[in-house]
């Protein structure tokens, strides 16, 4: 019987450095640590209404048919190891890492066939212990409660995946949400738009104008040819109330607020506020000219 198309969500929890573990506990020991966090990932898959297809190794893969029990469910892993296990050992903490995509898949014999898995595997395997990545394809089906938890990180390569994947992080440490939340209420309260100044030129970013792309190439919405600007430098985006400056690039991005230091990014995310200053690609000490991209956030 041939297998069922679907679009579902796809996510790999990898436990961090496992043959660490078998060196410092010894195998008996350490096989029972995994099987106990691997069981502890099913049981919280299945808690956020999931299905474990399968343990490959050290990992778990799971499916989700909404794309915010996949959210919850890995943020509830991360904490819940980071509580129970991550003091384990007593010489090196136990993580893991998260990886998750949204798209079609063909289910068929209890498994999952498709380049959706195959991107969710590839985001899994990029993550870092104690991160959780997804795409970009998966969180343009996130609600807008959790936009404020998404930072850019890059685009990857996946095998046989013509295009390169855009790879967002998804915030889940309770002090950062908090204080990613407490700023989303100021700004609600403070901001309202964004003013981005380049010679004659001056454009808006508000609710009705939430994007703005800049680099080199002509489709982008404010253009510096200059040689050392990637095609797609930077965009800048109005995220209820925060507007944030994600870099794309490969030299990375300057930004100089009027009332903090410098602040350098390259393939991430920070948050404008009050009035500065962006430059691309080179900083001001640079004796090559520089368009300078003047902001105010009103």
């Amino acid at each position: 019987m041939a297998g069922q198309s679907q679009n579902i969500t796809i996510l790999f929890a990898d436990i961090c450095k496992s043959s660490q573990l078998y060196e410092v506990l010894g195998d008996r020991e350490a096989q029972q640590v995994i099987g106990k966090i691997l069981t502890r990932l099913a049981d919280i898959t299945e808690q956020y209404n999931g299905k474990v297809i399968k343990s490959i190794g050290d990992a778990v893969m799971s499916i989700f048919f909404s794309v915010d029990n996949a959210v919850d469910a890995s943020k509830s892993m991360q904490e819940s190891i980071k509580q129970n296990f991550s003091n384990i050992t007593g010489s090196f903490p136990i993580n893991i890492h998260i990886g998750f995509h949204h798209g079609p898949v063909i289910i068929e014999d209890r498994d999952i066939f498709g380049d959706a898995v195959n991107i969710a595997s590839r985001v899994a395997d990029y993550a870092k212990p104690r991160q959780i990545v997804t795409t970009k394809t998966t969180i343009e089906e996130m609600p807008e409660r959790l936009t404020p938890l998404i930072r850019y990180i890059a685009k990857i390569a996946v095998k046989n995946i013509s295009e390169d994947i855009e790879a967002y992080e998804i915030v889940w440490d309770k002090r950062e949400t908090t204080t990613i939340m407490d700023h989303q209420k100021l700004s609600y309260k403070f901001h309202t738009k964004l003013d981005l100044i380049i010679g004659n030129q001056t454009i808006v970013i508000d609710n009705k104008r939430p994007s703005v792309t800049i680099g080199r190439m002509d489709y982008n919405d404010i253009v510096i040819d200059l040689y050392w600007v990637s095609r797609s430098h930077i965009s800048i985006e109005y995220r209820k109330g925060i507007f944030m400056i994600a870099d794309k690039s490969s030299n990375g991005t300057y930004i100089y607020p009027e009332t903090e230091d410098m602040k350098f990014i390259k393939k991430s995310e920070y948050p404008l506020s009050g009035k500065g200053c962006i430059l691309l690609g080179m900083d001001k000490n640079s004796e090559s000219h520089n368009e300078v991209i003047i902001y105010s956030v009103k």
